[in-house]
């Protein structure tokens, strides 16, 4: 992977200042990142500028700008170097040629793919420039014998639910020093993209996983059944744990079965929904690093007869996704298709001219806003697990005997 998407070291620091709760120290670790961060592009802009290596600017992941892009980022640097940016700025924004090209956003969504694996999983839309995205809700199934009247017609078009992307809004800023301005469209259009991509990782997994709904997507974790009582304080109520000693495959059958159904339900009018029977072949489990290397491999390492040691061994095809975002001794259970999220923004003000921060000298900031939503279809989809005491794997075979294997695999005997 390129150099420039490789600093890890920024997106950890970007998450330490979306964390931080004093103002000042926020300041304080952003002004750094970001100072690291434009030296960084300084330093590849002048070597760029004293060799014409177009090689340089591919190795270390710049893109090469279309015409539009181009254009748009020559509008950006004349507006900022305005006498009067902000209002240069805002009349910039507010024609039709400064709405950002939708290339740019396209292609941020793609590196987030690429280095977030969790949201290759689930079903992710990056929705760009679209407000609003039509769903189907699973109500019940769409298909249906007989004749076509207005009851069936109502029932069909309830199927659908329209989800609004703006309702949830997530920001970064961005501080540009009026020298940077001179190092051209590419080179700005990498600093901009990073910002905005990195600002959106640090948000988006965290939500997924366990979003509380209030302000923010409703992540994997939290409790939606019909009927549940949202707080407007602390929004959904996470779900109620699972405590999973072993992965046996009695075990594991009885956990996956709970998500084989869709929620059922009553409702107002004493009308049952829900209670379908799923069709899945595989399943997504979420789980931090140190539990994964202390809990989960162990109880899913196998030694097999070639003396091979096999990972994540499970009775039901599973998949393991690694997330920090989850407690430890917890993990999460999912159907991942079943879990929709959109990211877009609206067409005005991806980019603004912002005066909430003011980060370094001789620099304009800009405040950069992105939407998103997202849910699973109903509360059966996912399971909160407590897997604090899981037992290393266990190997079943026929025999009178019970012996032991030291190591990962206990070998027991059933008669």
């Amino acid at each position: 992977m390129a150099m420039l998407n490789k600093d890890i070291k920024f997106k950890e620091e970007l998450t330490k200042f979306m964390e931080a709760e004093n103002k000042d120290e926020a300041i304080t670790i952003l002004n750094d990142a970001l100072e690291t961060k434009m030296q960084k592009i300084k330093e590849d802009a002048l070597e760029y500028q004293q060799t014409q290596d177009k090689s340089i600017l591919k190795d270390r992941g710049y893109r090469q700008l279309t015409t539009a892009e181009e254009k748009w980022y020559k509008g950006f640097i004349e507006a900022s170097r305005s006498a009067t940016p902000e209002q240069s700025f805002a009349d910039f924004i507010n024609s039709p040629e400064g709405i950002m090209p939708e290339t740019v956003i396209t292609d941020i969504y793609k590196d987030l793919l690429e280095e977030h694996p969790l949201l290759t999983k689930i079903n992710f839309v990056n929705a760009k420039y679209m407000t609003k995205w039509i769903l189907n809700d699973h109500t019940l199934d769409t298909a249906v014998w007989g004749k076509l009247n207005s009851k069936i017609t109502k029932e069909l078009t309830s199927a659908f639910k329209e989800v609004d992307i703006t309702q949830n809004k997530l920001s970064a800023f961005a501080s540009v020093p009026n020298d940077m301005l001179d190092l051209g469209p590419t080179f700005i259009d990498a600093y901009v993209r990073t910002i905005m991509k990195d600002a959106i990782a640090c948000g988006l997994e965290k939500a997924i996983v366990s979003g509380s709904g209030l302000d923010c997507p409703v992540g994997l974790d939290r409790d939606i059944h019909k009927g549940v009582s949202f707080s407007t304080s602390t929004g959904y109520p996470q779900k109620t744990e699972i405590k999973v000693t072993d992965f046996s495959p009695k075990t594991y059958g009885d956990l996956i079965s709970k998500m084989a159904k869709t929620e059922e339900y009553t409702d107002s009018n004493s009308k049952k929904h829900g209670g379908r029977t799923r069709k899945f072949g595989s399943v997504l489990m979420i789980v931090n690093q140190i539990d994964y290397l202390t809990k989960v491999m162990p109880a899913t390492t196998l030694l097999n007869t070639n003396g091979v040691y096999v990972k994540d061994v499970f009775p039901f095809p599973t998949e393991v996704a690694i997330s920090n975002e989850i407690a430890t001794g917890k993990a999460i259970l999912c159907l991942p298709n079943e879990y929709f999220m959109a990211m877009g923004g609206a067409k005005e003000g991806v980019i603004e001219y912002s005066k909430d921060f003011q980060f370094l000298d001789d620099a304009t900031t800009y405040k950069i806003k992105t939407y998103g939503n997202g849910k699973c279809t109903d509360n059966t989809c996912s399971l909160l697990l407590d897997i604090s005491e899981l037992e290393a794997a266990y190997v079943y075979v026929k025999g009178s005997v019970e012996s032991t294997v030291k190591g990962t695999v206990t070998t027991k005997a059933e008669s």
